[in-house]
């Protein structure tokens, strides 16, 4: 996959700042680029940008590249990399990091799929149930249909139960999902806010400039 290449001017160091003070990213300014991350990954084959060249990218404040890759969501949390790190940098809870503050942004990624499957299984019914999960995913992701042999196979040897199990009381539950979608929604507004901001500031600018120019003339 042709990458574009990264310039300068798109480092944003507000966007480092604010990884680097979680409780994740008090280790990343110590990352020496091992690369023991990538030989742990077991799909790092699928990312356009490795752990270890987003941990990188982190440090440089590349926000549009790190909250655009599919790295985040392809990561399937196996904790190899998090385990085998030298300088004791957790990747994995990187990636669970970026998210929200990509879904805040606003920045959808076909990768994501798979997480808001996840998701709705978990609210509606409280458990996960892998029958669901892999049925619904199945129907966002066609290409799910060449492992339907393999998953027919797993049904028939009660790997895969149809049962579903769910939960008796989902009121907690529900009460989590909600403050998360409401913090989501704000995030999203408080951006909304800012840009709105951004484009009346060259229009006042232009209407001062005007000002002063008239207040030059009738001088």
């Amino acid at each position: 996959m042709k990458k574009e290449p990264i310039l300068p001017e798109s480092r944003d160091t507000t966007f480092r700042d604010q990884v680097l003070k979680t409780h994740v990213g008090e280790k990343i300014p110590t990352c020496m680029q091992c690369g023991i991350c990538v030989g742990s990954c077991p799909v790092s084959h699928e990312m356009d940008y490795t752990p270890r060249q987003l941990v990188r990218m982190v440090q440089l404040g590349l926000k549009k590249e790190v909250l655009s890759s599919n790295t985040i969501w392809i990561c399937t949390a196996c904790f190899s990399c998090s385990v085998r790190c030298p300088r004791g940098i957790h990747p994995t809870e990187l990636m669970e990091t970026l998210k929200p503050i990509a879904i805040a942004e606003g920045i959808i990624n076909k990768n994501a799929k798979f997480d808001n499957v996840f998701s709705s299984v978990i609210k509606n019914n409280g458990r996960a149930s892998e029958f669901l999960l892999i049925s619904r995913y199945s129907m966002t992701e066609l290409g799910m249909i060449k492992q339907l042999p393999f998953g027919l196979a797993m049904m028939a040897k009660g790997k895969l139960p149809l049962s579903i199990d769910r939960m008796e009381n989902t009121r907690e539950l529900e009460a989590i999902f909600k403050l998360g979608e409401k913090s989501g929604e704000q995030k999203i507004e408080n951006k909304d806010i800012k840009e709105k901001d951004k484009d009346k500031e060259p229009q006042e600018t232009k209407m001062q400039e005007n000002e002063n120019e008239k207040v030059e003339a009738k001088k």
